[in-house]
């Protein structure tokens, strides 16, 4: 029961990682666009991590008659796996800020592409039980900021940015685990230099559970971006998502 428990909630754990990539999601730039930025983890105002984060586009399909490309995100952990790999999203081609401020519920499909056991995929209706099982409920907004305007340096060059506030927050309170709430609350830099709008983010991230808080700040920072001939084979969905593959072989 205790491993099945802690399954659960990484799995609603995972559905709330959109509060850090739906602010890429808006405006998706063309098939073989690609940027690294670096990710920093920050506690008491000292840096204590310091990662490098990769987006890309490829080629998707067509759903309902509509393009669909995926967005990659990469490496990180997925429900719960030792390891990190790219995670890829399928969105349409077109998503506004309202439909990327819901990235996860509107994703048509979910790749994880572990390179030790394997590639998965989850599908809407994977995601939705998901959704429901944890009782998760989120926000998750950007709006703007004081000042509106401001010139920010990253990957060698320097944007005029729009500066917006981001506030979100995510809620899951499984049967059989405790209650967690996030709270996201900070600032994004967008520009239209920048493929994927963002040039810098940086928020604090407040994590509650039972009598348990613990908080950190987390930035984000342009390095490199460019544009590549994307893939032309199909991406490897691989095998189908099982709840018990995760609890026994995750």
């Amino acid at each position: 029961m205790r491993r099945l428990a802690a399954l659960f909630l990484l799995l609603a754990g995972a559905v709330s990682a959109q509060a850090q990539w739906q602010i890429f999601a808006e405006k998706l730039p063309k098939p073989g666009t690609w940027a690294r930025y670096q990710h920093e983890t920050l506690r008491d105002g000292k840096v204590v991590s310091k990662t490098e984060l990769s987006l890309s586009i490829r080629q998707g399909l067509d759903v309902g008659g509509k393009p669909h490309v995926w967005f990659t995100v990469e490496p990180v952990g997925w429900l719960g796996s030792r390891e990190q790999a790219p995670l890829r999203l399928l969105l349409s081609a077109d998503m506004d800020r309202t439909r990327a401020s819901r990235l996860i519920e509107n994703s048509q499909e979910i790749v994880f592409s572990n390179p030790v056991k394997g590639a998965y995929h989850m599908t809407r209706e994977d995601i939705a039980w998901v959704s429901k099982w944890a009782n998760l409920s989120y926000t998750s907004e950007l709006q703007p900021d004081v000042p509106a305007q401001e010139a920010i340096a990253a990957a060698g060059k320097t944007f005029a940015c729009e500066r917006l506030k981001m506030l979100a927050s995510t809620v899951t309170d499984p049967p059989i685990v405790p209650k967690q709430t996030i709270e996201f609350k900070g600032t994004v830099w967008r520009s239209d230099q920048s493929p994927f709008g963002v040039v810098r983010a940086e928020w604090v991230e407040k994590t509650t559970k039972k009598d348990r808080n613990r908080e950190e700040t987390r930035r984000l920072t342009l390095l490199a971006s460019g544009w590549e001939t994307p893939p032309s084979d199909p991406v490897d969905r691989g095998r189908d998502f099982s709840v018990w593959r995760l609890i026994f072989g995750r």
